[in-house]
């Protein structure tokens, strides 16, 4: 079967993985949005987790292909379709609106996995099983638990394509989020970092070449996330949503039963949301996060207050984290990428954390008279 796909062309498919594709749990996700409310910010980001779901398909077809032809005693066989497979099922347990909505439930999207897979047993078929049921495979290698997982380490280097800081979920979601927004901060060279990946004892690392394509991922990462991801506006909706979904939800949160989970989707909830008919909240104050002034004005101000404290890192949180590794072939060595670039060195521990505050818009003038009047204050006593 053919695909065509605005970011990947046509993207082939297998019948064993039509199986999947063609699943009740694979279909829902048409009805899931990716970027949650981002559309009513960016009109056109109206793209859905099955669009995304068969793009990460093709990008760890990709991966594994460059990754073999670089390190050819890597492959073995069975993998891609095993790959492809994790690909195609990891978003199955997104709730609606995606994570915008993951506090209303009890247990992570990644945890309802195994209740969903096992549902669906029957259609997913891969060759290699490693003696086990093939749903179970999948759901191991892809959660990175279980005996047969933890006993391969090439399986826990599969797990790493799909769960790694250079993996095939980021690569295909910084693309399509940025052409569905329609803006360009999400573009970086995919093919050459992808085509420069290479297995070294069983990690995943890259040659050279591909530095400036790991710079780009590195930036488009910032940008998304700082321009995209945390807009103010399409924040705030997520908080409102969370909000009215505990009035709706029996007892304010998602069932855990998986049959009941997957009954629901965004089009169950669209019309009964007041969060994106009217928004009757202001942003009053935007900055980069300081928690002594968050204090400040939280004793003073938080009864008027809708507080809003988005944090991502960039690439490593600490020195304990992994960094990504370059395999210098003439040596046989690995040194770590920022010995490479210093743009990467700038960036190792870099994130973005801002503290925001929203207030109701009939007394939008005076919070921000007394907000300013805080961090006036707060600086004064700083100097």
């Amino acid at each position: 079967m053919i695909i065509r796909d605005a970011i990947h062309g046509d993207m082939e498919f297998s019948q064993a993985e039509m199986r999947i594709i063609e699943s009740t749990p694979f279909r829902r996700m048409r009805y899931i949005k990716q970027l949650a409310f981002a559309e009513y910010v960016y009109p056109c980001a109206t793209h859905n987790r099955y669009q995304h779901s068969l793009g990460v398909a093709q990008c760890i077809t990709d991966m594994y292909k460059a990754i073999c032809k670089n390190s050819p005693s890597f492959y073995r066989e069975g993998d891609l379709e095993l790959l492809r497979a994790m690909a195609l099922v990891h978003d199955l347990g997104h709730p609606p609106f995606s994570h915008a909505s993951e506090d209303l439930s009890t247990i992570e999207h990644e945890e309802r996995l195994t209740g969903i897979l096992e549902s669906m047993k029957n259609e997913i078929i891969i060759p290699n099983n490693y003696g086990i049921e093939s749903w179970r495979l999948v759901n191991e290698v892809y959660q990175g638990f279980g005996n047969v997982y933890m006993g391969d380490r090439h399986l826990i280097a599969l797990h790493s394509l799909m769960d790694g800081f250079i993996d095939a979920d980021k690569l295909d979601y910084l693309e399509r989020d940025a052409l569905y927004c329609g803006v360009k901060y999400g573009n970086f060279d995919r093919q050459d970092l992808i085509n420069n990946l290479v297995m070294v004892n069983d990690n995943l690392v890259i040659l050279p070449e591909g530095i400036n394509a790991l710079e780009s991922f590195i930036l488009a990462r910032y940008y998304m996330f700082s321009k995209v991801y945390m807009h103010p506006d399409e924040r705030i909706m997520r908080v409102r949503y969370c909000n009215e979904m505990k009035k709706l939800l029996k007892e304010g949160v998602y069932p855990e039963s998986t049959k009941k989970f997957l009954a629901l989707d965004d089009t169950n909830y669209i019309h009964k949301l007041k969060c994106i008919k009217d928004n009757p909240y202001s942003l009053v104050f935007n900055d980069n996060f300081d928690g002594e002034l968050k204090n400040n004005i939280d004793r003073l101000l938080s009864d008027y207050l809708i507080c809003d404290c988005p944090r991502k890192g960039l690439f490593r949180q600490s020195k304990d984290d992994q960094t990504v590794l370059v395999y210098i072939k003439d040596s046989d060595e690995l040194v770590p990428c920022t010995d490479f670039s210093p743009l990467l060195k700038s960036m190792e521990f870099q994130y973005i954390h801002k503290l925001r505050y929203y207030a109701p818009k009939d007394i939008e003038t005076e919070i921000k008279q007394e907000i300013r009047k805080v961090v006036s204050i707060y600086h004064d006593n700083k100097r």
